[in-house]
């Protein structure tokens, strides 16, 4: 008796194995596969809420905690993090991918509780436009380097230093400053 045959693979465009990225925009519907996550390397996760309000006085401190805290409890160490009002930018690294499921019900939940006492969001609509966009960030040198500095660009902006009218990156924005 021969055993189970593997499954054949098609090959072309439109036959794409799912990549390192998931969530966000790019889902229609419901997802057809797993959320790639990995232990091994940083993940750049992307909250993107409905509306702005993340910035304001009252709630910027408050969701800074949010975020702190819940990445302590899970373990989890924050790289980087930029608070930009309509989304939240982070890169964290996973200790242990099962970990995953309850941090990021925790956080989403616990910011969008807070945001809606805040700016008093109508009953029924949803705080977060988008489920959480995650892109697992394979390197420690070039790659990483580049999601902090696209979310140190995404800082700057936030807080007013910059606009993207003028800079697109880094590049741009050490030319205009002269730091070479």
């Amino acid at each position: 008796m021969s055993g189970r045959r593997a499954q054949l693979e098609f090959a072309g465009k439109g036959f794409r194995k799912p990549g390192d990225e998931f969530g966000g925009s790019l889902l229609k519907g419901n997802p057809k596969c797993k959320r790639p996550l990995d232990s091994k390397f940083p993940v750049h996760l992307v909250l993107r809420a409905t509306r702005g309000g993340m910035r304001l006085p009252k709630a910027f401190s408050v969701v800074n905690e949010i975020v702190t805290k819940t990445a302590q409890k899970h373990g989890f160490k924050v790289y980087r993090y930029a608070n930009v009002g309509n989304h939240l930018h982070l890169l964290v690294k996973i200790n242990h991918v099962r970990d995953w499921p309850a941090f990021i019900r925790e956080l989403c939940g616990r910011i969008a509780q807070t945001m809606r006492e805040l700016i008093k969001l109508p009953q029924g609509e949803a705080f977060w436009l988008f489920r959480p966009f995650t892109r697992i960030v394979r390197g420690w040198h070039k790659a990483f380097r580049s999601v902090c500095d696209y979310i140190h660009l995404n800082f700057l902006e936030a807080e007013g230093f910059i606009s993207r009218k003028e800079t697109k990156s880094l590049k741009d924005l050490r030319a205009i400053w002269g730091d070479g």
